[in-house]
């Protein structure tokens, strides 16, 4: 993303009795943004993990641009469910026309950490929701960072050292059975 020297004014409020995310208010993702802001929103991304910024209007360009201002920018394997034109967007949807799924539509079927299965995983994902059921269709969140320090001090003892593996084929078939 192009930066820029002009600042925005925009607050960042933790989210309240909540393990971690803040919301974002009043910066507007379509314009450039300062170094300061970046810096400002890259500590806050950091130390809450999540941020939430709603009633955001912005390109698929505008998009990607914000994005890549975090670092490289990784496309997914699935892909037939790129963006036409912007293949580091993947399309989530459950929406069918003439047939064909026009996004991955099992996308939340099992938890999972956005491309963990990679070496090195991307620092975060985005995710610009467009359309959303009146029922159902959340996105929850947890903080492994917290969940690592509220572990009994033997069972990390236990774990120092150890590695695991993620593998993006794990639940692979029975999701393409879930929507092929």
């Amino acid at each position: 993303m192009p930066l820029d020297s002009t600042r925005q004014d925009f607050d960042i409020r933790p989210l309240v009795n909540q393990p971690l995310g803040a919301e974002v208010l009043g910066l507007d993702l379509a314009r450039p943004l300062s170094i300061d802001d970046f810096d400002r929103l890259h500590r806050a991304h950091l130390e809450h993990h999540v941020l939430v910024f709603r009633d955001q209007t912005f390109t698929p360009q505008q998009q990607v641009a914000f994005s890549r201002s975090f670092g490289r920018l990784q496309i997914h394997v699935l892909r037939q469910f790129q963006l036409a034109g912007h293949p580091e967007v993947l399309v989530i949807s459950n929406i069918r026309e003439n047939g064909q799924a026009i996004g991955l539509g099992d996308a939340g079927h099992f938890w999972h950490s956005d491309l963990s299965y990679r070496e090195v995983p991307s620092l975060g994902s985005m995710l610009h929701a467009q359309e959303l059921p009146a029922d159902g269709g959340d996105t929850l969140f947890a903080n492994q960072h917290a969940a690592y320090d509220a572990l009994p001090g033997k069972l990390k003892r236990e774990i120092t050292g150890l590695r695991a593996e993620h593998s993006y084929l794990a639940k692979y078939e029975e999701l393409r059975r879930r929507n092929p």
